[in-house]
């Protein structure tokens, strides 16, 4: 997680950035009263990742409503945040087959009763973002 903190967003691993994008956008369309899914379909679709994108605001819904503390997103910064870089790590985890740390960290993020649909809603979307080539990854430049 720490690597991550105050990279710039264009050092990531693509599936990193795409990541990044999406939950960058989601919390912007939130906080406009916008359609999330309506605005990411687009770019969900030209990644080939539309499928992705129901979990994905599935993930980003549970995190919005259950969390514990507020999940502080900077949509115009062009550094990773904190609280992104918890999130980037916890779908690294979940390709990397580490589930129960993600488990851990999900517990201190959303309330008991969200672990579990967060958790699925977040393991799908990795999985699908591996299939389409864009898996969260360590792969960062320096």
């Amino acid at each position: 997680m720490y690597d991550l903190i105050d990279r710039p967003v264009s050092v990531l691993s693509p599936g990193d950035r795409f990541l990044i994008d999406a939950i960058r956008l989601w919390v912007a369309a939130r906080s406009a009263c916008q359609c999330p899914s309506a605005l990411l379909a687009a770019r969900f679709a030209q990644s080939g990742a539309l499928d992705a994108l129901g979990d994905f605001d599935g993930w980003m819904t549970q995190l919005s409503t259950h969390a514990r503390v507020p999940i502080q997103i900077n949509c115009k910064c062009g550094l990773v945040t904190d609280d992104e870089s918890v999130l980037l790590t916890l779908a690294r985890d979940l390709v990397t087959g580490r589930d129960a740390k993600a488990r851990t960290t999900l517990s201190l993020l959303v309330a008991e009763e969200a672990i579990a649909p967060t958790f699925c809603a977040l393991a799908r979307t990795a999985a699908m973002l591996g299939q389409v080539g864009l898996p969260p990854g360590t792969n960062v430049r320096t």
